[in-house]
């Protein structure tokens, strides 16, 4: 059999045991054509198109695409997806429900990390201020919530989100309370794309505050808190 004949057969049967992408195939196949061409001599080695070394590694060409294809399906920069890194801004303001006259307000910043796809670990400081009858106080705390993207879209999601908190203040919140209390808050928002990877969050939260009997009076004080913010890719 002519040399020029049995090659491209050898090399397109070796070929076909190869799972290779579409691209791949393409230019082999180019090259297999091209190589149809090629002249034997006796004296020396092959002539023509096969002597092009473009043609001839081409299952590096096939190895190199396949990874491409890997590596532009490997990451997942979804919202919400297991093991991404958000920070946030946020600001609220609340009333106690018993007494409407006695308000705080509050700015934060914070980060929210997915443990599990839309499940994420919520930690956030907050300066706060405590409009109250009596003396009104200022105070920060540290606030550790989970919050549990229950319907995640592309554009929006709903979440559920819970966790408690520690609070210090300059004056007793609420009045013949504590300087330090414990924060047990839980709530419901909804978050929307707002462009390149960021979101806008919208909640409302029942938030609590009492020292958990550790001082001598305990009076407590339950509040409805409207809040809102900004998320940002990490």
């Amino acid at each position: 059999m002519p040399i020029d004949i049995f090659l491209p057969a050898v090399m397109a049967a070796s070929f076909s045991l190869q799972p290779v992408p579409d691209q791949a195939l393409a230019h082999h196949l180019r090259c297999t054509i091209s190589a149809s061409g090629a002249t034997a001599s006796e004296e020396g080695p092959l002539e023509g198109p096969l002597a092009d070394l473009t043609c001839a590694p081409w299952r590096t060409n096939w190895q190199s695409d396949g990874a491409t294809e890997l590596e532009e399906g490997a990451p997942n920069d979804a919202f919400g997806a297991q093991g991404t890194l958000r920070w946030m801004i946020t600001g609220g303001i609340g009333a106690q429900v018993t007494e409407v006259r006695n308000k705080e307000a509050f700015l934060g910043l914070g980060l929210e990390y997915f443990l599990v796809e839309g499940f994420s670990f919520a930690p956030e400081v907050r300066l706060w201020g405590f409009f109250q009858t009596g003396e009104d106080a200022m105070g920060g705390s540290l606030d550790l919530l989970f919050r549990w993207h229950l319907v995640r879209r592309d554009d929006w999601s709903f979440f559920t989100d819970f966790g408690c908190g520690m609070l210090g203040s300059n004056h007793d919140v609420p009045i013949d309370g504590s300087r330090f209390n414990f924060t047990p808050q839980a709530g419901f928002g909804f978050t929307f794309d707002v462009g390149e990877g960021r979101r806008a969050i919208i909640g409302a939260r029942w938030h609590h505050i009492s020292n958990a009997s550790l001082f001598r009076t305990n009076p407590g004080r339950d509040n409805v808190v409207v809040w809102g913010g900004l998320s940002l890719p990490f």
